[in-house]
């Protein structure tokens, strides 16, 4: 009966334990926002969290900036996943668009190469 007793509650502490880790993964993985649009390429794992949404012009500059960053740091598939985006055009109506996009830039940047020097 101990033994019966023993093992129900080594089981219940496992499951919860399994539990624990599984909800726990969305700590560490947070994609970019949705209107983003990235689909199936490559993202980051970590440091992706609270990027502005796309919908505005400084989230449009960071995302541009933001693939242009893995663009360049990026290697092999990955790297030709994404292609450099600049909008001058933009940039000179909506300074908004420019500082979101060095914005981007630097902070993709170091996401993939923190010892860029």
């Amino acid at each position: 009966m101990t033994n019966k007793i023993i093992k129900n509650t080594y089981f219940k502490i496992m499951i919860i334990a399994i539990l624990l880790q599984l909800s726990s993964c969305r700590v560490f993985y947070e994609g970019p926002p949705r209107d983003w649009g990235w689909g199936f390429r490559p993202k980051p794992l970590t440091g992706m969290r609270n990027f502005p949404s796309a919908k505005t012009e400084y989230g449009k500059g960071f995302r541009d900036g933001c693939q242009s960053a893995l663009n360049a740091v990026a290697k092999g598939l990955a790297a030709d996943l994404w292609k450099g985006k600049y909008d001058y055009v933009r940039s000179k109506k909506s300074p908004d668009y420019n500082t979101g996009w060095f914005d981007g830039l630097e902070q993709c940047t170091y996401i993939i190469d923190h010892d860029v020097l």
